[in-house]
């Protein structure tokens, strides 16, 4: 009579896959350092050829002249000059920005206000969603604004 408890276990586990594993975890701890997780996100960039200092440090004493647009969900944006009216076509819009920005220029020359002193605030209303705003952002751009930002809304 044959033992056959003393039989040898054995299995097909296929290729070893630690150094597989342990290259892809290499490989994303350095994607997760070396990332941005999407920071680019949180701004609409106009240029990356601007230089100089923050726009929050001002290194002379003249105050910026501000003009504000509040954007509501549809899309229109309510002027200052013009209130109870809201523009919904950016054509008009980039038209109208540009009358007001020659218009604030020639106004304040004597105090030596150029285009670069001049900032657009765009003050979203609650739940304007990026596309209703990317736009407006854009007028902006085409009528030769050199500073636009975003406000919180009133």
């Amino acid at each position: 009579m044959k033992s056959t408890g003393a039989r040898q276990v054995h299995y097909e586990s296929g290729p070893n896959m630690t150094p597989l594993v342990d290259v892809v975890m290499v490989i994303l701890i350095f994607l997760m350092l070396a990332g941005s997780f999407g920071s680019g996100e949180k701004y609409m960039i106009a240029s990356s050829s601007v230089r100089g200092p923050s726009p929050r440090i001002r290194t002379d004493d003249t105050q910026p002249i501000t003009i504000e647009l509040r954007v509501n969900e549809n899309g229109g944006v309510r002027v200052p000059w013009q209130p109870g009216v809201a523009i919904a076509d950016n054509v008009t819009l980039k038209v109208e920005l540009e009358q007001r920005l020659a218009k604030v220029v020639r106004e304040n020359a004597a105090l030596g206000t150029t285009v670069d002193k001049v900032e657009l605030i765009l003050r979203p209303d609650a739940g304007v969603e990026w596309e209703k705003l990317a736009p407006v952002y854009a007028a902006g751009l085409g009528a030769k604004y050199e500073k636009i930002g975003f406000g919180p809304a009133r």
